[in-house]
């Protein structure tokens, strides 16, 4: 639900702006491409070929969000970072057909679970990295997917091996990811209820800016359209792209929002990737997402 509305004006508290959760070692801005480090040589003579890993085995969601305006949103936390994961037998198909291909725009969002029994590999998983003390303990809740969620980045560590532990022993991991420092229009960004919803997202097309930018990553912008009261989701429009620093949403998508109409804008980062999940032979689907929600109105 969208708490904000014009009919409740806060007082006049000066216009600020979020400080976005910056990258530590600005080096970081672009990814290394995914290595397929499987050992491809034939076997000895004599020895059955070893079959090769296939289809997917579970799916990791590592996932930042930095809200400019919790109030604005009915949130209480600038930040929130979830880590999840599901492990099942073997299937063929993906959890993250919804994140929208590159060079495309939709006005129907869905995100469909695959249907499947999950593994229990008991009460909980824990991950550890190589570097820094803190690690993540995820437990399994009611439907079986273990889950943890904490509201700073301060134990975030970007661009960084983990490694996933059943029972104290490790039989996977996956890499964490990083994100933006500076979004434009920077209007999006404020932090007051009485200044936000000030950047103009304009009818005949509205243009985004990030920085850094340059991984070999999708880029998702949503724009989620409510009425001028906030009252009602009028709708949305989901836009992807290459990591390239801007992009810019079609005015066809936009036209037939009113004048003034609050606007949600999600700017997010994913990295996809399968990692070798040796033990069973399959791989997980790891993503990595990023995403910082700013507001604006439609000019």
């Amino acid at each position: 639900m969208f708490f904000y509305s014009f009919a409740f004006i806060f007082l006049l508290m000066g216009c600020t702006e979020v400080s976005i959760s910056k990258v530590p070692n600005e080096d970081s801005s672009v990814s290394d491409p995914i290595v397929d480090t499987t050992d491809s040589q034939s076997p000895e003579s004599g020895e059955p070929a070893a079959e090769p890993p296939e289809d997917v085995g579970g799916y990791v969601h590592y996932y930042l969000r930095q809200v400019a305006c919790p109030a604005c949103m009915g949130e209480s936390n600038e930040i929130t970072v979830e880590f999840s994961a599901r492990f099942h037998d073997k299937i063929d198909d993906s959890y993250t057909t919804w994140v929208v291909p590159q060079g495309e725009c939709t006005q129907n969002l869905t995100q469909m679970m695959p249907s499947t029994t999950l593994m229990d590999f008991g009460p909980e998983v824990k991950i550890r990295t190589d570097v820094g003390a803190s690690f993540i303990q995820a437990h399994k809740n009611a439907q079986g997917v273990y889950s943890q969620s904490w509201n700073h980045d301060l134990n975030y560590e970007r661009d960084t091996l983990h490694y996933i532990k059943r029972d104290d022993v490790e039989f996977t991991s996956f890499t964490s990811f990083h994100g933006f420092e500076s979004i434009e229009p920077f209007e999006l960004l404020y932090v007051d209820p009485s200044y936000a919803f000030a950047a103009p997202i304009y009818r005949s097309g509205a243009t985004f800016w990030w920085a850094p930018y340059g991984t070999n990553t999708t880029f998702m912008i949503t724009l989620a359209v409510y009425s001028p009261d906030g009252s009602s989701l009028l709708g949305y429009v989901a836009c992807s792209g290459g990591d390239t620093g801007m992009m810019t949403i079609p005015g066809q998508y936009l036209s037939s929002y009113p004048t003034w109409s609050l606007v949600a804008v999600h700017m997010a980062r994913h990295k996809i990737e399968l990692t070798l999940w040796d033990d069973e032979n399959t791989f997980l689907e790891t993503h990595m997402e990023w995403e910082v929600v700013g507001t604006g109105h439609i000019e």
